[in-house]
């Protein structure tokens, strides 16, 4: 699930880059192109790092184990939130250019990082809940307003109504969904 929405983010992202950076565009192509890497950027990307900070970042802060691993992700999550701020800010074509490949090449890095040894070591020290961690993720990866913790064990459930509370902003609204609170969704 995360793996693949990881992969997806970065086949949609390359072309973007690409237009961007390896084709000789005219001046309205070339703002066109920057607008909707810009956009991009800003939209799924930072998505996907404010997702991953508060699913898995979170928890996987609290063990000792990847307690600098994840120091060193949030570093590199701030430097391209630094890069794509940069990015929306340029007009100059050289500069938005090689803003684009250093976005691409450490979203890249980034994403491995987390593929080989971020999930595979949640998996082993959260005792089989990665399967909520990571639909948490694909919760607020996609926004959605509702929690369904339909799948998550009744015992269980209210830790993660909780948590999703404990990560909304002032005034933000959110529905848990699950066959006892709603019968009709059963």
């Amino acid at each position: 699930m995360i793996r693949a929405g990881q992969q997806r983010l970065l086949a949609a992202l390359r072309p973007k880059v690409a237009l961007l950076t390896k084709l000789e565009l005219g001046a309205d192509a070339r703002e066109a192109a920057l607008a909707t890497l810009a956009d991009f950027c800003t939209g799924p990307v930072r998505r996907h790092l404010n997702a991953t900070d508060q699913a898995l970042y979170a928890p996987a802060a609290g063990f000792p184990e990847t307690r600098l691993l994840i120091q060193a992700l949030r570093t590199a999550a701030a430097a391209l939130d630094q890069d794509i701020d940069t990015l929306t800010r340029t007009d100059d074509a050289h500069r938005a250019k090689a803003i684009a490949q250093s976005i691409d090449a450490h979203l890249t890095t980034h994403l491995t990082v987390e593929q080989t040894v971020l999930l595979p070591a949640l998996a082993a020290l959260t005792d089989g809940e990665f399967a909520t961690l990571a639909a948490d993720f694909t919760t607020l990866f996609d926004d959605a307003a509702a929690l369904d913790v339909t799948g998550v064990p009744h015992d269980r459930r209210r830790l993660h109504v909780l948590a999703r509370y404990s990560r909304m902003a002032r005034g933000e609204a959110s529905t848990p969904a699950s066959p006892a609170c709603c019968p009709g969704n059963a």
